[in-house]
């Protein structure tokens, strides 16, 4: 009886002998580089690798507050997107984006003459007018009456957080006087407002 005893104690000893492995190092993601699929007003911020310049396709992430280090987006966009989606059935497939495009070609509208197209499309207008951009960085938009062409979204288009979006949305457009390009990043300055308006790269 006492031999297996035996032979169990010591296969146990070997067993406890053996060298603890240390798991690996936990590595949280960097701030911005990570969103839950289920946060519709999140953007992963970090840097993508590609080749953008003004002609890129763009998509409206907010107005971001440059005095933090956060650089944290404003709540009224946000608000406005929570609108739309959840008047418009909740599907986390199809979030409505607000776009931007730059165009190279001249803008057909009575109002600009020698000026090149943009389109916009927000939560509630599909805008098209015309701009003059440097490269200094420069940059000049004008959105004429004869080019805002309401379409409505759904039952959201008269939700108090997308009508105050939309006129502050306009009116910073309006007073748009440089931009900026890092890396997949927009940022339109604007001289009516504090913050800086955020577009990120559309990905193909």
């Amino acid at each position: 009886m006492r031999n297996p005893l035996l032979t169990i104690l010591i296969l146990l000893l070997l067993g406890c002998s053996k060298e603890i492995e240390e798991p690996e190092p936990f590595e949280p993601l960097p701030i911005g580089s990570y969103c839950n699929p289920k946060d519709i007003c999140c953007y992963d911020l970090s840097d993508k690798a590609g080749a953008f310049d003004l002609y890129s396709s763009w998509e409206f992430a907010g107005f971001q507050d440059i005095t933090t280090d956060h650089g944290t987006l404003d709540n009224l966009t946000c608000f406005a997107r929570t609108a739309v989606f959840a008047l418009g059935g909740e599907d986390y497939d199809n979030v409505f984006k607000v776009t931007l495009q730059f165009s190279k070609e001249d803008s057909k509208l009575s109002e600009c003459p020698n000026l090149a197209a943009f389109n916009l499309r927000t939560f509630s207008n599909k805008i098209t007018g015309c701009y003059s951009s440097s490269k200094a960085g420069n940059l000049s938009i004008v959105a004429p009456e004869e080019g805002i062409e309401f379409i409505p979204n759904n039952n959201a288009s008269n939700t108090f957080p997308v009508l105050e979006f939309e006129a502050d949305f306009l009116k910073a457009i309006e007073s748009v006087e440089s931009y900026e390009i890092k890396s997949n990043k927009l940022y339109l300055t604007s001289k009516s407002i504090s913050e800086k308006l955020l577009f990120i790269a559309i990905e193909d």
